[in-house]
């Protein structure tokens, strides 16, 4: 589960609403009642409601009903409702809006390319890499979350992941058993991944004692022949694809026989399209 703050709630507002509604405040809309309702326009996987519930809160709105993040719908349906203050809506609809849509439209991508995937290998695991836009991190990960994916590495501290830059000042790819073995003897509960952009370099990772290959912009085709020689070596080396993994070649890599394929095509897809309802009550 993705936590957002209460601080991160209130950021919203205060963003938005620094100083009060100046529209609403001048049109002297106090103690006027309404309804809102989002539905959305187009075929589309929810996310960040449960934030945009909190939003609605904040400023004393009910809900009366709210979609789940994770929850596909099509075009039409509702996806929450909430009643209160008519300025109030005012004040928090159009952020919290937003917020769904551009959390949904990741998580409608990412479900795009866990079926494209998973229509050739029902194990293979999708997962967002952190080249998301900088300080939506949260965000872009319970969107990955909701379509079906899951997190590479949420930062710098949480994985190993040997890049060739890395093995330029440790002795490169021919040392990579003592270099294996050195990091395994300081951290011996993490996996340790490591890239490669060649054949070569794959098959070394292989006998090196590493649990995982990452292969960078390698063709299905190539990709394959390289997994079978691959598992030659080491049955249990764990195969990742990735470099330009899209919902048209993820279904390719997966066939491939990657089982785990790194996208950043996600966190880049136009937002959700969401239509707000608001109707006065007296």
């Amino acid at each position: 589960m993705i936590y957002f703050t209460e601080s991160e709630i209130d950021q919203l507002l205060q963003d938005d609403v620094p100083t009060g509604d100046l529209t609403s405040f001048l049109l002297d809309m106090a103690g006027r009642k309404a309804e809102i309702t989002l539905v959305t326009r187009n075929p589309m996987t929810v996310c960040c409601t449960e934030e945009a519930v909190r939003l609605y809160k904040k400023v004393n709105l009910e809900i009366s009903f709210a979609a789940s993040s994770g929850t596909v719908i099509q075009p039409g349906d509702k996806l929450l409702q909430a009643a209160g203050d008519a300025a109030a809506i005012h004040s928090v609809w159009r952020t919290s809006t937003a917020l769904i849509e551009f959390a949904s439209g990741i998580a409608e991508r990412t479900r795009q390319l866990v079926e494209a995937a998973r229509r050739e290998n029902t194990d293979v695991t999708i997962a967002g890499t952190r080249k998301h836009p900088p300080y939506l991190k949260k965000i872009a990960l319970k969107a990955l979350m909701a379509g079906g994916g899951v997190a590479h590495r949420t930062g710098l501290s949480d994985t190993v992941l040997v890049f060739k830059e890395h093995l330029l000042f440790v002795g490169g790819y021919q040392n990579l058993p003592n270099i294996v073995a050195r990091m395994k003897s300081k951290q011996k509960e993490r996996k340790i991944i490591v890239e490669a952009h060649t054949e070569e370099q794959a098959l070394a990772i292989s006998a090196s004692g590493a649990d995982a290959v990452q292969l960078d912009k390698m063709r299905p085709n190539d990709f394959a022949v390289c997994t079978m020689k691959c598992r030659r070596l080491n049955p249990a080396i764990v195969m990742i694809a990735a470099g330009g993994i899209n919902s048209g070649n993820a279904a390719d890599y997966a066939k491939a026989g990657a089982d785990v394929l790194v996208a950043s095509w996600m966190y880049f897809a136009p937002p959700a399209d969401i239509k707000a309802q608001i109707v006065p009550l007296d």
